[in-house]
């Protein structure tokens, strides 16, 4: 009997804490978050909140007060096309039948003169696997470099997996060589003009010369210290950019006799190429600039104020359009800027835009909408097409030109 009533008494309990618990429930409408936060008018962003209203005529959507459409409306989420503002930042304001709420801000960008619509074509974000396949079936570890081959196909190498891989117009992937040594990471390369594909072994310190009709995959130079890039100039002379010694060695095509070329004092060269000029130009790692070397030595600075408040940060790769423009990566910032030099070509007195990225993380789209996450080696295959190692994201980005 006891025991029974003990049980009804903490039924009872229970019952009465039941009855007492207050439940919160938001019926007001509220503004959570916006996405993407940056656009132009006409893209389609997705607002995120609390008590919309279900039927879209009954939610009144405004950015800057100018009235926005309504495409889809759901109780926590309004799909909105964006109305035309001028480029600058402008506030969300929702009115519902449960009430009113402002305070989300979205950023209108300038229009760009070009569209740049930015795509994946290898590998899965986020996958460091080394595995051969077809486009998005294929992955990598970590992409460092990208560059065109004489018969128009792609090979990038994959520093993560000690490999050189190819991309063939079908879009399979395959492994072309491969460092065995243990604790290799091979960085960017270039093809010379008998279509051998140079690269670096960074961390043993060697430079590699692969001929993909042979197979051969040689040693052409050891000692040297943090080899991150190699260039093939005008010459066919076989360039490379040493970090840690911060210098740019000049191996001989024929005899392979090495001399130093040039000698950055404030901070070491970590990617080199040739403008239409024959102008070195070399990305200064720590040193927060791009510089541009002339045949007669002279440094110029065509990028960058040296500090970290200047126009490039991290540059890991950058690559000319045919028509001299050039386009820059920054790890640091995670994005892709545009330089166009003046009419002059001189670059140091040209106009600088980022035209994609700029936002740590992954999204496909257009401009500053995509995501990257630490993008290095920059291929322009063509004057619409630029191509991009996603290093931390383990892909492979192409950006169409319209």
């Amino acid at each position: 009997m006891k025991r029974i009533l003990y049980i009804l008494l903490t039924l009872f309990a229970l019952s009465s804490c039941t009855q007492d618990k207050y439940e919160a429930h938001v019926t007001d409408l509220r503004l959570v978050s916006v996405d993407p936060k940056n656009g132009y008018p006409g893209d389609l962003v997705t607002l995120l909140g609390r008590n919309f209203s279900t039927e879209v005529s009954e939610n009144t959507v405004k950015v800057g007060g100018v009235r926005a459409r309504v495409l889809e409306a759901y109780k926590d989420k309004l799909l909105v096309i964006m109305p035309e503002n001028e480029p600058g930042t402008y506030t969300f304001s929702v009115e519902a039948p449960s009430g009113a709420a402002e305070g989300l801000d979205f950023n209108y960008l300038r229009i760009p003169d070009k569209e740049y619509l930015v795509s994946t074509i290898v590998g899965q974000q986020g996958v460091r696997k080394c595995v051969d396949g077809v486009g998005t079936g294929a992955t990598t570890y970590m992409p460092t470099g990208i560059n065109k081959a004489p018969d128009g196909t792609l090979w990038f190498t994959d520093r993560g997996g000690c490999k050189i891989r190819h991309i063939a117009k079908d879009m399979t992937v395959t492994t072309e060589a491969e460092i065995a040594e243990a604790g290799s990471a091979p960085w960017q390369g270039a093809f010379d003009a008998d279509g051998n594909y140079w690269y670096n072994d960074k961390a043993k310190g060697k430079l590699y010369r692969f001929n993909p009709s042979s197979r051969k995959n040689d040693v052409m130079a050891t000692g040297l210290n943090n080899p991150m890039n190699v260039a093939i100039g005008p010459d066919n002379a076989v360039y490379v950019a040493c970090r840690n010694e911060k210098k740019v060695y000049r191996f001989d095509p024929v005899t392979m006799d090495k001399s130093l070329y040039a000698e950055i004092p404030d901070g070491g060269p970590s990617c080199i190429g040739f403008d239409p000029k024959g102008n070195l130009v070399v990305a200064v790692h720590n040193g927060y600039r791009l510089i541009s070397i002339a045949s007669d030595g002279t440094q110029t600075t065509i990028l960058g104020n040296g500090e970290k408040t200047g126009d490039v940060l991290n540059c890991l790769g950058f690559d000319f359009a045919s028509d001299g423009t050039l386009y820059v990566s920054d790890a640091s910032l995670h994005c892709l800027k545009k330089v166009v030099p003046d009419p002059d070509g001189d670059y140091s007195k040209g106009t600088v835009e980022t035209v994609v990225g700029g936002t740590k993380g992954y999204a496909d789209g257009k401009g500053l909408n995509a995501k990257f996450n630490e993008p290095d080696g920059v291929l322009v295959y063509d004057e619409s097409t630029i191509y991009v190692c996603d290093v931390q994201n383990c892909l492979i980005r192409k950006i169409v030109i319209k």
